[in-house]
């Protein structure tokens, strides 16, 4: 036999032994439920990787051009069977861990047994629609943290009919924009001292209904009540020298645009948590209309109940009327969006829908 054919017949049993490797891993991976992981357009890194420990884990996420790491933060001891996903926005000029020291979520994760996702905005500030163009540089945050849940559905075993998104302030708008665009890849979403763009807010034309808890204060300067753009000396003078943020829709009408989309008929039920809070609850046929709208007299841009109070000269008031993180959790836990048409679903660990 010839040199040539010696080389053609090792690279040929190279081949095989390479083939018969790959496939025996495959045989000892266990199969990935459709339900558990998105199949489309996805992360370029960490496609597949279920083996992140538990507790906070930085992982690598490359998106249009850019790299976005994010924080993954798994619980201890996660119940059998896929989990929830809560992708919490932090607000401008904070990062995600600081703010995460507000709110507590991450530690509220490992008594309750769900996954936390924190991503950052480039520059500590969402691209939410309100701020104007710059040079055609602006993020496509949108796109980012879609492919952060593809991400975090591809290394974790995730429900996707439970993937949560919360924010504040600018993090509030953001998941207001995220809840216009694209309510069909979350099962619920809660909003602290924002609402959503104006511009954002016209467009705003839903194809299916999505729960939403908000949250406000009556006197936040930085996110007014009834709209418009921040009010007062002080509030400008924090971001002077910075791109200034467009208006913002005011709580009022934000409620009736989700009204009308979740067709909400029934409502709203009013309850008072003294000394300074009213909620608005509206339904609908199924648990997918749902809406609670917290109204805070003389609150300001603020988290109820936070673990590290924010500054009253310069932030208002923070209500103890309430403790948002609970009251969000228990909201967005009883919600799961329904399995699409026609797709296999694993149905344990969900919560039941409403009878």
């Amino acid at each position: 036999m010839t040199e040539t054919g010696d080389l053609g017949l090792r690279e040929r049993l190279v081949a095989a032994a390479l083939v018969r490797r790959v496939t025996a891993r495959a045989a000892t991976r266990p199969a990935r439920s459709p339900t558990l992981c998105y199949v489309g357009p996805v992360a370029e890194e960490g496609l597949g990787r279920t083996d992140l420990p538990e507790g906070g884990q930085t992982v690598p996420l490359r998106h249009d051009g850019r790299d976005r790491p994010y924080l993954l933060h798994v619980p201890p001891a996660s119940p059998a069977g896929p989990v929830p996903l809560l992708v919490e926005l932090h607000g401008r000029g904070i990062d995600p861990i600081a703010f995460d020291r507000w709110t507590g979520f991450r530690k509220l994760a490992d008594m309750a047994g769900f996954v936390v996702a924190l991503p950052s905005a480039i520059g500590e500030i969402w691209n939410d629609g309100r701020l104007p163009p710059a040079d055609g540089s602006d993020p496509d945050d949108v796109g980012y943290l879609l492919a952060l849940i593809d991400d975090a559905c591809c290394r974790l075993p995730i429900d996707r009919r439970r993937i949560y998104v919360v924010g504040m302030s600018n993090g509030a708008t953001m998941a207001g924009r995220l809840a216009c665009e694209h309510p069909e890849r979350m099962a619920a979403v809660a909003q602290v001292a924002g609402t959503a763009a104006l511009g954002i807010a016209r467009h705003c034309r839903p194809a299916v209904p999505l729960p939403i808890l908000h949250v406000q204060g009556t006197g936040d300067v930085f996110s007014p009540y009834a709209g418009g753009r921040r009010r007062g000396l002080w509030a400008r003078l924090v971001f002077l020298g910075r791109r200034a943020a467009g208006p913002s829709i005011g709580v009022d009408a934000w409620a009736r645009l989700w009204v009308e989309t979740n067709g909400a008929a029934e409502g709203p039920l009013v309850e008072t948590l003294p000394p300074d809070t009213t909620v608005r609850r509206w339904r609908g046929s199924s648990a997918a209309s749902d809406l609670a709208f917290y109204r805070i007299d003389g609150g300001g841009h603020t988290w109820p109940g936070s673990r590290q109070p924010m500054p009253r000269f310069l932030f208002g008031r923070t209500t103890r009327a309430f403790d948002a993180t609970e009251v969000i959790w228990d909201f967005l836990a009883t919600h799961a969006r329904a399995a699409p048409a026609g797709r296999a679903v694993d149905e344990s660990g969900g919560p039941p829908g409403r009878p």
